[in-house]
């Protein structure tokens, strides 16, 4: 009797639910048909077939409905523990332990998935034991202690290698992507979302390639490609937004508000924000409530309301220590520390930069740290405690060049990636492709089929009805055939644009890994040279030390080479907006004589600088002052002792300015001078033995080209050479 009353309760619930849940898709309103017909018969024992439909239910309301997934969860544990079945136990609780991940019961979360995956071990089910480590994975991300969580989805990759489970396989790289990005290790973050989505899109599983575009926007907004950013957070919005999924929905638009904010757009960020907090508090999500709290109180800072900016950063900190979310807890201490540096409370502002730091070293994230170390030399300042306020200032520069040093990389890195992964995309778009001609020609095949059944048909009853109804099936195949022509048309044009690019990419790699093979394998062969040596004690002390200074020249050489490099690369790299604007060109050739004061007077060179104070140039100043600097560079290099370089600059016809730099060198002749500019030249010793890269040149001419300007060079061979360039004219600079 009992026995007949529980699965009448149980139906009953089902029942109830069924009355009162609201939009759910097609797939669960069958699951919940099957199930609700499988219990009917209260005394008959539940079987493993329904109970699977159950955990499989449980885990299709997820990401709308967490609050059922709870349900439908504990609903197939309790079934499953009358009929002593594992197997649903351990599915039960897997369902259990994601909606304790969702909500911040981290605890609860990693028992349920401990539990879950002893159970999978002792039925030795693989995919369970996976998705189990993946979870524990997790919940070891979002309390900060990443190297656990890569270990634990290292250990699920293990497995899926055997099962060959995409689905699992893509959502363990989301993961490692999480993960990785959350460590600062971006490049690898993009290798593991980029694996994943490649995965997503061969299934056609737009639910997830959402999720992977979200992602990939959160990596190009760390590396500050705003512009990247909003299209991938647009693309994965467009397609949350089609499949009607809430939780997606608020991560976009909270990712699209928090981009705006950056990018100083207030007004259009707010909108995306308060929609974010809404959704996020209609569906429990604690890490999201966090994050939009302190969007929202980095969106009042900035828009000057003091009061409303504490009160969110407070809202954000107290909900990321409630649920144990390191990251977020950071992000609050950083805010806030920042809201009373400009209250001038500079004690509260010191306590909170304190705090982030200590969080950041225990998150091991350059980006709190610098943060929050710049907010710790401000209150030190304001607390007239200057020495320290000085030593942390040091540490916070120190901690930026670092991390864009490593941004710089990371570019690349993204570079490169981003051509893998179109790659792999045009290759799944051309297996389409395929599938697509094999359908057409299925199609004609049917057509030839169609007409003849149409024959024997029209021979056998009236002749008019017949051809009537044949002629409609025509005119029907033939329209969906344009329709299908038309769609292998544009997509035929995609790819060949896709295609054009690719290529153009693939030149500018092979370019710079040229570049490297060449130019970095001399230097480092000396200096592991050098060391051999030393270690071998085949140089006396007095031999190493004589030698030491011609090593350093080609480091230093090198690492200026590098640095020049670099530049040109994020010039070719980041698709974002140059910082064009009208400077005194006279106040760049004053830094860089500055710069190379030593190196004018190992030669005892003069200069003769006559710059006119109408030489304004609307530019990119960091460009210009790199092309000047290896003007000046190779004027040194092949200028004899105690020499003269002339520098002059004037503006012309009122729409351009124009810039020269003569020396009385070695000269160049007519054959050197033509290709100068064409490609990378061999590059010849200086007048006294100075080496050059042959590079330095052709990465002037590509960034005067890209500020709208020209360059070229006059030369005789013997008297000297002009180096000279022109750009376009800027306005009057007001101090």
């Amino acid at each position: 009797m009992k026995h007949c009353c529980a699965l009448f309760f149980i139906f009953f619930n089902l029942v109830s639910f069924n009355l009162f849940a609201k939009l759910q898709n097609n797939s669960n309103d069958s699951l919940k048909r099957l199930i609700l017909n499988a219990l009917k018969n209260t005394t008959k024992p539940p079987d493993t077939l329904t109970i699977g439909r159950i955990n499989k239910l449980a885990d299709g309301y997820f990401e709308s409905f967490p609050d059922s997934t709870l349900y439908y969860g504990n609903l197939a544990i309790k079934l499953s523990k009358k009929i002593n079945y594992p197997l649903g136990i351990a599915d039960g609780t897997v369902q259990l332990a994601t909606v304790n991940t969702f909500r911040g019961n981290y605890t609860e979360s990693a028992k349920n998935y401990t539990l879950a995956l002893n159970i999978y071990l002792q039925v030795h089910n693989s995919h369970g034991i996976s998705i189990s480590y993946i979870g524990l994975g997790r919940v070891q991300d979002y309390l900060g202690n990443y190297d656990n969580a890569i270990n634990l989805f290292n250990k699920a990759l293990a497995l899926i290698a055997k099962t060959r489970n995409e689905e699992d396989e893509a959502e363990c790289y989301n993961m490692m992507g999480v993960t990785y990005d959350n460590k600062g290790e971006f490049s690898k973050a993009l290798d593991s979302y980029f694996k994943s989505l490649i995965i997503n899109i061969k299934r056609k599983d737009d639910l997830a390639a959402a999720d992977k575009y979200s992602n990939i926007g959160v990596v190009m907004q760390e590396l500050e490609l705003y512009p990247k950013a909003l299209d991938y957070y647009n693309r994965s919005f467009q397609l949350w937004k089609k499949l009607d999924d809430k939780q997606g929905i608020s991560v976009a638009t909270q990712n699209i508000g928090e981009t705006l904010i950056y990018q100083k757009k207030y007004k259009e960020a707010i909108g995306y924000l308060n929609t974010a907090s809404a959704l996020f508090h209609q569906l429990g999500d604690q890490d999201g409530i966090s994050l939009v709290d302190y969007d929202l109180g980095l969106y009042y800072y900035y828009t000057n309301h003091t009061d409303l900016a504490i009160h969110y950063l407070n809202l954000s900190l107290l909900s990321a220590k409630q649920n144990k979310i390191k990251y977020n807890k950071a992000n609050a201490y950083v805010g806030l520390a920042l809201v009373y540096n400009l209250e001038k409370d500079y004690q509260r502002a010191y306590n909170y930069a304190v705090n982030a730091q200590h969080t950041a070293n225990n998150l091991g994230s350059l980006n709190i740290k610098a943060d929050a170390t710049l907010q710790v030399s401000k209150a030190l300042a304001g607390l007239k405690q200057f020495e320290d306020a000085y030593n942390q200032h040091k540490l916070y520069v120190a901690l930026k060049d670092s991390i864009d040093k490593n941004e710089s990389i990371h570019k690349v890195m993204l570079y490169n990636l981003e051509i893998d992964f179109t790659k792999k995309k045009k290759e799944l778009t051309d297996q389409q492709n395929l599938k697509e001609n094999i359908y057409q020609q299925k199609i004609q095949r049917q057509e030839s089929e169609n007409q003849v059944y149409a024959v024997i048909i029209g021979i056998m009853t009236v002749l008019v009805v017949v051809y009537y109804r044949g002629k409609r099936k025509q005119q029907k195949i033939n329209a969906l055939l344009a329709e299908k022509n038309i769609e292998v048309l544009s997509q035929q044009e995609d790819l060949n644009d896709q295609a054009t690019k690719l290529n153009e990419l693939n030149l500018l790699k092979d370019r710079l890994i040229g570049v490297l093979a060449h130019d970095l394998r001399a230097p480092i062969s000396t200096l592991r040279g050098l060391f051999t040596l030393m270690i071998d004690a085949s140089i006396s002390r007095e031999e190493f030390i004589e030698m030491t200074p011609r090593v350093f020249n080609t480091l230093e050489h090198t690492s200026d080479f590098l640095d020049t490099l670099l530049f040109w690369i994020n010039s070719q790299v980041d698709n974002s907006e140059k910082n064009v604007k009208s400077f005194y060109i006279n106040d760049v050739v004053s830094r860089e004589l500055t710069h190379m004061e030593d190196k004018l007077q190992q030669k005892n060179i003069k200069v003769n600088v006559k710059i006119k104070p109408d030489a304004i140039a609307l530019a990119d100043p960091n460009a210009v002052r790199i092309v000047i600097h290896n003007f000046l560079t190779n004027a040194i290099k092949f200028s004899n002792r105690d020499s003269i370089i002339e520098i002059s600059a004037k503006a012309e016809d009122g729409e351009r300015v124009t810039f020269c730099l003569k020396d009385h060198g070695v000269g160049m002749t007519e054959e050197y001078l033509e290709n100068l500019f064409k490609n990378r030249v061999n590059s010849s010793v200086g007048t006294e033995n100075e080496s050059g890269t042959g590079m330095g040149l052709l990465f002037c001419k590509d960034l005067i080209e890209k500020n709208k300007g020209t360059i070229w060079v006059t030369s005789s061979l013997g008297v000297g050479s002009q180096l000279c360039f022109s750009l376009p004219l800027g306005i009057e600079v007001v101090v």
